[in-house]
């Protein structure tokens, strides 16, 4: 498959010349369409096409700008195509020439496109960083080095994990591959028990009330089910037997589960290192929060740092790690982007350990917060409002959490691939960067402000080219 660049690009008005109504540039995808820098995001898209001959691929534009609107909308893949096909500053921020009633796209291509650009969704969001930030220092006339950490949870959607349930999902995968194997060797089934097996678990699950007596007795029926149905497979597979691809993925994945399960089964214990909590998507880890309404979470965990209103993640991984141990590569990353280290950080208690601490001491960082050990009991009243100050300073970053969980969807994300659930929390951070830029600096507004004893005029004013940034 080959990739070729289409340098047209229209401006709103003249999309908007054969419509009844024309486009507002007060239209927030009109505004977006603008800020987004299309041509080095296409650029590195062309990275990914190796070839030079094939069928010609879509464009970046068409269907990246698609997953920003399902982001920002909250749609489904079929869902985004509908509202495209029906609104026109959808299709002109997708950069179609002219609007058409008719979907731009099969939506099945963008499961494609999530997953082809898996690779360089890193590198897309940086590109997307560094704009955002080029346009923010073009504005403001000073900068305040600042630099705020935390860590968040991702959940996905998956059905909650019960030990039952996943050893019975299992049984019904392995009776299906060794009835499949049987054909392919031409002899008799085997026997598996299955009017039994399914008798047993219909009379645990039908009643509720009664299952925590007989849970027990039901996980070391339903290993027995599974260790019996892997040993036929195991003889079949000896015997020459081959399954597809996608059911030896699962094969896989159901013996690594048995182990597991056995061992706590025996050991009885509840807590297993990497513990498998869905089949279908076998990547997935709990993540211990300690939350009140969610104790434990089945996702993904991010650790994001926030300067200059811009949010960078520091660290994606899908089992639970310590955001202290990221500390200094999120100094180092700060030193990498501005050329120094910032002069101040604000962090919860998780970051302050003695490693951290006598890291900042070092590079002359001041970081904010209590003391460690024993709170004393008198505090000076000046260094309680200054860790008061700090904290609500913090907040920021939790606020533009609770800004990409309750608007742009990641509080519950609904994917199957861990490539797509990479590149949704991506472009959710883009899109939280690149809002907050318009938020700001959409209005007009002059604020006369003081900084090391000079007063520096800042007029706010939106503009979307940075060589027009003037302050």
């Amino acid at each position: 498959m080959v990739y070729r660049h289409s340098p047209l690009q229209l401006s709103f008005e003249s999309f908007g010349a054969g419509l009844s109504t024309p486009l507002s540039s007060n239209n927030e995808w009109v505004q977006l369409a603008e800020v987004m820098p299309w041509k080095a995001l296409d650029e590195a898209y062309q990275l990914e096409f190796t070839k030079n001959a094939g069928r010609a691929a879509k464009p970046f534009r068409l269907l990246y700008g698609a997953i920003l609107i399902q982001q920002r909308m909250g749609l489904t893949d079929c869902g985004v195509v509908a509202a495209i096909r029906d609104t026109p500053a959808l299709q002109y921020f997708i950069g179609l020439s002219e609007y058409k009633a008719v979907e731009p796209f099969n939506y099945s291509s963008l499961a494609h496109f999530r997953k082809r650009i898996a690779d360089i969704s890193e590198l897309i969001m940086n590109i997307m960083n560094d704009t955002v930030r080029a346009k923010i220092e073009a504005l403001v006339p000073f900068k305040v080095d600042t630099v705020i950490t935390d860590a968040t949870a991702v959940p996905v959607k998956i059905k909650y994990p019960q030990d039952t349930v996943l050893l019975n999902q299992a049984r019904l995968n392995l009776e299906a591959m060794a009835i499949d194997m049987a054909h392919q060797l031409g002899v008799p089934n085997p026997r598996m028990y299955k009017r039994e097996a399914k008798h047993c678990w219909a009379s645990f699950s039908r009643h509720p009330k009664q299952q925590r007596g007989g849970f027990h007795k039901q996980v070391k029926a339903q290993l027995q089910y599974v260790r019996r149905d892997l040993r036929y497979i195991n003889e079949f597979i000896d015997q020459g037997a081959t399954l597809p691809d996608e059911q030896a993925i699962r094969l896989g994945v159901i013996r690594i589960l048995f182990d597991q399960q056995w061992y706590m089964y025996t050991h009885k214990t509840h807590h297993v290192e990497d513990r498998i909590v869905s089949l279908q998507q076998p990547y997935i880890r709990p993540i211990q929060r300690g939350k009140a309404n969610a104790k434990v979470e089945f996702g993904a965990k991010i650790d994001c740092s926030l300067s200059e209103g811009v949010v960078d993640i520091e660290r994606f991984d899908f089992t639970a790690f310590s955001e202290g141990q990221d500390f200094a590569e999120t100094l180092d990353h700060y030193y990498d982007l501005h050329g120094h280290y910032p002069d101040e950080v604000l962090a919860d208690t998780l970051y302050r350990n003695r490693e951290n601490l006598k890291l900042c001491k070092d590079l002359g960082i001041r970081i904010c917060g209590p003391k460690l050990g024993r709170h004393p009991k008198h505090v000076d009243a000046a260094k309680r409002r200054e860790d008061t100050d700090a904290e609500n300073r913090r907040g920021t970053i939790e606020r533009r959490f609770a800004f990409m969980k309750g608007t742009l969807g990641l509080d519950l994300v609904n994917t199957r691939t861990a490539e797509s659930l990479a590149v949704k929390i991506d472009a959710a951070i883009v899109l939280s960067n690149v809002l907050t830029l318009l938020r700001v600096f959409a209005i007009p507004i002059l604020i006369l402000a003081k900084f090391e004893g000079e007063a520096y005029p800042i007029r706010y004013k939106f503009t979307t080219r940075v060589e027009d940034m003037v302050a």
